[in-house]
C-alpha cells in the first residue's frame, strides 16, 4: 500500500515539476511584457517635488543640480544657474527613457557595472525617489544595461547617457552674445569711441579720429565663458587687483559694465546691466531676466583673454 502511494506521489511529481518551471517562464515573460515600453524613471517623472538629480560619473566627479527659489542650480559652480538648454535636455531624458526589456539580472552580469553612471533623484525632504546605475555602452550595443532601486532586475534602455561631467558645460553661458555689429559705444579707463550706425568706423569722442580695428577688441567678449564661477559673498575682492573698467553700450541701449581684475596670473571679472535713455520693453525684460546672471557673481576668464583685455590700448 506504501509503495503505491510512493508511485502515486512520484507520478504527480513529474506533471508538478513541468508545470512549475512553466509557471516560472510565464511569469518571467509576463514581467518583461510589462516593463517593455515602460518609462524607466516612472518615480521620478511622476513626482512633482523633485529638488535635486545628481550624478556620479565613471570617473567618480559629482555633480549635483538642486532647485532653489524654482531655478536649477549647478552646487559644484557655487550654485549658479543651470544652463537652460541642459536642463530641458535632462528632463526630456528622464519623461521619454524607455525600456526596451527587463530580466531577472544574473550574478555575473553585475560585473557590466564596473565603471557606470549613477543618476540619483531626491524629493523636497531629501529622499531618495530613484536610484539608477549605469553601465557604459559597449561598442556595438545599441542598449544600454541598467539597475534600478536594487529591484533585482536588469533593464536595456533605449535612450543617450553620454553626459558631460564638466561642470562648466552644466552652466548657463557664454556670458555676452553680443558682437561688433551690436556695439555703439565703449568707454574704458584709457579711451571712449562712439559710432551713430553700424556700418560707421568707432569715432574718438574727443578728437573724432576713427578707429577700424576694434573688432578683435570685441571679439573677446563673443561668446566669452567662464572657466569657474563664485558668489559674491565667497569671492575675496580685497586679494585682487582691478585692472580696467569697460562700459560698452548696444544699439538697443542695453549697457555692459565690466570690470576686470587680476590674481596670480589668474582674471575674474564682474558683469552689471545699466541702459541709456529710453529703450524698448523686450530691451528693458532682457535686463531684468540676465541681471539675474550677473548681478552678485564674479567670473574667472581664459588667462590669454585676460591678458588681452588687460593690456588693450587704442
Amino acid at each position: 500500500m506504501l509503495l503505491k502511494h510512493i508511485k502515486i506521489a512520484l507520478i504527480l511529481l513529474l506533471f508538478i515539476i513541468p508545470l512549475f518551471a512553466y509557471a516560472i517562464y510565464v511569469n518571467g515573460t509576463r514581467i518583461h511584457l510589462l516593463s517593455r515600453g515602460n518609462y524607466f524613471f516612472d518615480l521620478t517623472r511622476n513626482r512633482a517635488d523633485i529638488t535635486q538629480i545628481k550624478f556620479i560619473f565613471p570617473d567618480k566627479t559629482a555633480l549635483h543640480i538642486t532647485k532653489t527659489d524654482d531655478f536649477w542650480r549647478i552646487k559644484e559652480a557655487d550654485n549658479y544657474y543651470a544652463a537652460f538648454a541642459k536642463i530641458n535636455a535632462l528632463v526630456n531624458l528622464i519623461r521619454s527613457t524607455v525600456i526596451y526589456r527587463a530580466d531577472a539580472i544574473q550574478e555575473k552580469e553585475l560585473s557590466l557595472f564596473s565603471n557606470p553612471l549613477k543618476i540619483i533623484s531626491m524629493d523636497s525632504s531629501g529622499n531618495i525617489v530613484d536610484e539608477a546605475t549605469i553601465a557604459p555602452l559597449k561598442d556595438g550595443n545599441k542598449y544600454y544595461y541598467a539597475l534600478l532601486n536594487n529591484d533585482g532586475f536588469l533593464y536595456q534602455l533605449n535612450s543617450n547617457f553620454e553626459l558631460s561631467s564638466h561642470v562648466m558645460d552644466w552652466v548657463q553661458m557664454p556670458l555676452f552674445a553680443f558682437n561688433v555689429s551690436h556695439v555703439k559705444r565703449i568707454k574704458t579707463d584709457d579711451f571712449e569711441v562712439y559710432r551713430r550706425f553700424d556700418s560707421e568706423n568707432f569715432k574718438d569722442v574727443n578728437s573724432s579720429e576713427e578707429y577700424s580695428h576694434l573688432q578683435k577688441f570685441i571679439d573677446n567678449f563673443w561668446y566669452l565663458s567662464a572657466t569657474e564661477i563664485k558668489q559674491a559673498t565667497h569671492f575675496d575682492i580685497e586679494k585682487f587687483s582691478k585692472l580696467k573698467h569697460f562700459s560698452i553700450t548696444l544699439f538697443n541701449g542695453i549697457i555692459y559694465e565690466i570690470n576686470l581684475y587680476s590674481l596670480n596670473g589668474n582674471y575674474w571679472i564682474s558683469v552689471h546691466l545699466s541702459r541709456e535713455g529710453l529703450i524698448s520693453k523686450s530691451s528693458l525684460q532682457q535686463i531684468k531676466e540676465n541681471g539675474l546672471l550677473y548681478d552678485g557673481w564674479f567670473f574667472k576668464i581664459d588667462p590669454d583673454k585676460g591678458a588681452i583685455l588687460s593690456e588693450f590700448v587704442l
